[in-house]
């Protein structure tokens, strides 16, 4: 598995410092999860197959479809016998591993499989499996003080109900969240100043600082742009304004008030972090399109308004745009493309359909899968 800090430098890359796509050359040029109380555990369910076989392999398809077959019955442990005497432990090791690594690539939901060790036994190889304890339904007991997880919306509020903590506990509860999917929503979390992963057994959030060098200058940061969108939000919306009123607003506010920091493109080394945060938008008036995004979910989250980033490609270009809940269906959302239009009547990307916006905006990896669980509006 990928070590903690590659895995943030990849998120970090495809969320805080997404590249921008700007408007196509035609468009003018302008409650809260709660801890656990130790509840009933998850049954645990009991292997499909023990296959406690000897398997014979010589090469690293040989093991691909044992260990596929192994993953998918939560099966501890397998022996193998390889036809090569002479390969070493190590050698053995790395062919069983690499065919791991290519199973867990074809089927990434297999993904809670997530550490295999080899050893020498009597009749073979041996080789141990570790499966993340959600899907077994905890057998060693639930980490203390862990937050319940029963979706993936609760995973990225946990994170941001913790802003600050290191290392969150978490307990998720339900068996069918895939591991590519919560790590996907956690970068819907920390407002681009924090970063949260998994930990390798999904028993835990890691945060760590995006800018800044420590988790606490982030946070303080965070709280600063808080305090701007609050501000903002008191100015523009109003009690009596339904959502579509107070997201026309919001967009409006961004689209009038933000103006595209072409230094991503002409000068990147003198382009300030906080462009790619609400911080830009909110603070000095230029973004990119993470800003622009971040500003427009910020101002949603003020007004009571579901609302996710979305990332992507437009016009050829890492891309970010936004997804939110008007009345009763999700429309999406890009200010960035619509950014210094004064007249509503020429907004392009204002509430459109997904059909609509998937003209010319095309889904990042795994994001249409995500954001249609997190806006599933019959749940």
């Amino acid at each position: 598995m990928p070590g903690r800090s590659s895995m943030l430098c990849v998120i970090v890359l495809l969320l805080s410092m997404c590249g921008c796509a700007q408007q196509p050359a035609e468009t003018p040029d302008v409650s809260a999860p709660t801890e656990s109380a130790l509840p009933e555990e998850t049954p645990s369910p009991t292997p499909a197959n023990p296959m406690d076989g000897i398997y014979p392999v010589a090469t690293q398809a040989d093991a691909e479809p044992v260990l596929e077959q192994a993953y998918e019955g939560l099966v501890p442990q397998l022996t193998f016998a390889f036809s090569d005497e002479e390969l070493t432990l190590q050698d053995r090791s790395i062919l069983l591993q690499n065919a791991s690594n290519q199973v867990l690539s074809r089927r990434p939901e297999l993904k809670y499989a997530y550490q295999l060790e080899c050893a020498e036994g009597p009749e073979g190889t041996i080789c141990s499996i570790q499966y993340m304890p959600y899907k077994l339904g905890y057998p060693d007991g639930i980490p203390e003080g862990a937050v319940e997880i029963h979706s993936l919306a609760d995973l990225a509020e946990a994170a941001d109900d913790r802003l600050g903590q290191e290392e969150i506990p978490i307990v998720i509860r339900n068996p069918e969240l895939l591991v590519d999917d919560m790590q996907r929503v956690l970068q819907q979390a920390g407002y681009g100043y924090v970063v949260d992963t998994l930990n390798n057994d999904a028993t835990a959030i890691l945060a760590a600082s995006g800018e800044f060098e420590t988790l606490e200058q982030s946070v303080e940061r965070i709280g600063e742009v808080k305090d701007m969108a609050r501000t903002v939000a008191e100015q523009l919306l109003t009690d009596d304004m339904d959502d579509e009123e107070k997201l026309r607003a919001i967009y409006g506010y961004i689209v009038e008030h933000t103006a595209y920091d072409y230094r991503y493109y002409q000068d990147p080394g003198a382009m300030p972090f906080g462009s790619r945060t609400a911080y830009g938008p909110l603070a000095e008036g230029t973004a990119i399109c993470g800003g622009f995004s971040w500003a427009f979910r910020m101002l949603c989250q003020e007004a009571g308004i579901p609302c996710w980033n979305v990332t992507g490609t437009g016009a050829g270009e890492e891309h970010m745009w936004n997804c939110a809940l008007m009345g009763e269906e999700y429309r999406y959302f890009d200010t960035t493309w619509d950014a210094g239009i004064t007249d509503e009547e020429q907004w392009r990307y204002f509430a459109c359909t997904e059909a609509e916006m998937t003209q010319n905006h095309q889904w990042g990896q795994g994001q249409e899968e995500l954001l249609h669980a997190l806006t599933d509006t019959k749940k």
